[in-house]
């Protein structure tokens, strides 16, 4: 039997997650981690940890959004790219944002390949779409990077239209 890769599924929104790991459940693909709340998906992150966190952890991808009573640097993204940072030899976990806020400041944080590094910023509305090709093309692709400076070059050159 082989493992399959693990999605870290975390947001304040039951709902989102929920609806989230149903639709990744039917790939057949992925074991997913639900939580609805940042000290359970801490936890989670701490426990795939390899070599006392000093190793990029087994978590495939991480799937969450903006937790709107904390303030954009205080976010989980930015505590698991700070975690990250801590050492050399671990390389930056992809992580998914899904989200009804589409504020500016936020989207640049999340999808800047130096800050947040966000392979995808989708909104609630319609990621059924789109998340299981983009989980497929991070996992199984390696192209985690590309789909950030996809994304990122897209979302600049909106900018430069408004």
């Amino acid at each position: 039997m082989s493992l399959k890769p693990v999605i870290l599924l975390y947001d304040l929104n039951n709902t989102l997650v929920d609806e989230a790991a149903a639709l990744i459940g039917h790939t057949g693909l992925y074991t997913t981690i639900n939580t609805y709340n940042e000290t359970n998906a801490r936890e989670a992150i701490h426990q795939y940890n390899r070599f006392f966190g000093l190793v990029t952890n087994k978590i495939s991808c991480v799937v969450t959004g903006w937790n709107p009573y904390k303030k954009p640097r205080d976010q989980f993204i930015f505590q698991l790219r700070s975690e990250e940072k801590r050492s050399p030899f671990r390389s930056p976990t992809p992580v998914i944002i899904i989200t009804e806020d589409h504020r500016r400041d936020l989207k640049t944080l999340a999808l800047d390949p130096t800050d947040g590094g966000a392979v995808a910023y989708m909104h609630m509305d319609n990621f059924q779409n789109s998340i299981a090709d983009n989980l497929h093309k991070v996992v199984f692709g390696n192209r985690a990077q590309e789909l950030n400076s996809v994304a990122y070059a897209q979302f600049s050159s909106q900018e430069d239209f408004d």
